[in-house]
């Protein structure tokens, strides 16, 4: 492999015109700083396509074989608008197979389930606002009770606004989801009535005591459940088209030579989700293929911005992925330059460093909120992993759920409606096993 590679790089690296007529600006300087200049930026593949680095990117693109995974399958894009499979195969490179939006399409209902799961972390928020005798503290109490009453008002008026969405997954509960909408909002709106009226105590530990773990009077179900429901039911969603669309593309599609490049240009937790472990999306991909994607075939690079128009602050434009073929620019961009570029520095470095011991890397423990973990009655080790994933830096808040749904799915033969949705269909207190209905008005 060593030297195959190696040949390939010089290969590509041969002249292609007669010498006599190539004119090298870097082959001959007094001055010391250009000299280290040019000197630095023969070898990184961002100092464009003359360099080393890109060569060799180029040369194993154009090999067939890029260390096992050949340069002829699939290319993958996961990114903020959803899941995109590109053909990876000579002329039809960059063709679109098909796709998945996950976030932007507003037929999924993700707006009005992640609406409901951010009411709990917003009623934190205020409380910390409170403690701190903000200005700003009573008008936003106010405000948020205003838009939970509205949005309880329009849920009232149209029972059936599932049926103009495109989610499948949701039929068999659309019944139990209205249920636990109405509930949450008329919990959140009651709790927020207390707060201001002075009826409770309000501090970011009492939110967790009282609202969170529904300890007060009334409460049947804590908001708990409410959170993670909506939390599951958006993944569900996702895993379930993400797994249809990979049981659409045809036959000869070879998952195994996927290169899946997940590109997070989403959310506004920057250091979120940069490994496998981190990262619930890069974990779905592997499960929703039935393992026929492995770890060796991801690379998350969040830092990866294409060459679109028009140009875009952190991602290219919707239409860009969602044409019958990527731009060949953009599509050379992602999969040549960046998946490529990034993993024949690896195999290289693995080739060339020999007689040096590798540096073993123990595997993750498995933590609450991992399928082989949790069961899906247990909303307190859902509850870990969701505090986990906002506390830590490193997590996408997706992650509290996101290791479990995907694997929940296969587990139950890909048949969505057969699927254990915590906190919607199991995982009540003892005595309960589904939201109150026929709930009183909001207190005013």
């Amino acid at each position: 492999m060593r030297w195959t590679l190696l040949g390939a790089l010089f290969a590509a690296l041969l002249p292609s015109v007669p010498a006599a007529q190539q004119v090298d600006p870097c082959s001959s300087t007094n001055d010391v700083s250009n000299a280290f200049t040019c000197l630095y930026s023969i070898f990184p593949r961002g100092s464009g396509d003359g360099t080393i680095g890109a060569a060799l990117a180029r040369s194993m693109a154009a090999s067939g074989d890029a260390g096992g995974i050949s340069s002829e399958g699939p290319f993958i894009l996961v990114n903020g608008y959803g899941v995109f499979a590109y053909d990876g195969a000579g002329e039809d490179a960059g063709t679109l197979l098909d796709h998945v939006l996950t976030r932007s399409d507003p037929d999924t209902g993700f707006v009005e389930m992640t609406a409901l799961s951010h009411v709990g972390p917003a009623v934190a928020y205020l409380a910390a606002l409170a403690e701190a005798g903000a200005d700003s503290y009573p008008d936003l109490r106010d405000a948020l009770l205003a838009r939970v009453r509205a949005a309880r008002s329009a849920l009232a008026a149209d029972p059936a606004w599932q049926d103009d969405l495109d989610v499948p997954a949701w039929a068999p509960h659309s019944g139990d989801i209205n249920a636990m909408l109405d509930y949450g909002l008329w919990m959140a709106g009651d709790y927020l009535v207390r707060v201001r009226d002075g009826s409770v105590a309000f501090t970011q530990d009492s939110v967790g005591r009282d609202f969170y773990g529904g300890g007060l009077d009334a409460y049947a179900v804590p908001f708990d459940n409410v959170m993670i429901a909506t939390f599951m039911l958006v993944d569900l969603n996702s895993v379930a088209a993400v797994r249809a669309m990979i049981e659409r593309l045809p036959a000869d599609v070879d998952l195994a030579n996927a290169r899946v490049l997940v590109h997070m240009a989403i959310g506004t937790n920057f250091g979120a989700g940069l490994t496998l472990a981190s990262n619930q999306l890069a974990h779905a991909v592997q499960v929703l293929s039935d393992d026929a994607i492995g770890p060796a075939n991801i690379l998350i690079a969040p830092y990866a911005n294409a060459p679109c128009q028009p140009a875009a602050a952190s991602e290219c434009p919707l239409e860009t992925f969602t044409a019958e073929a990527l731009d060949p620019e953009v599509y050379d961009f992602y999969s040549t330059s960046t998946w490529f570029g990034t993993y024949d520095r690896t195999l290289v470095a693995e080739a060339a460093f020999t007689g040096i011991d590798p540096i073993p890397e123990p595997a993750a423990p498995g933590i609450p909120g991992d399928y082989a973990i949790t069961a899906a009655d247990d909303i307190d080790g859902f509850m870990q992993r969701l505090r986990n994933s906002l506390v830590r830096e490193t997590e996408l808040l997706s992650n509290a759920v996101g290791f479990w749904m995907p694997d929940e799915l296969r587990a139950k033969g890909w048949d969505a409606s057969a699927v254990e949705i915590p906190g919607l269909t199991t995982g009540f207190p003892e005595g309960t096993d589904a939201y109150p209905t026929d709930l009183p008005p909001i207190p005013d």
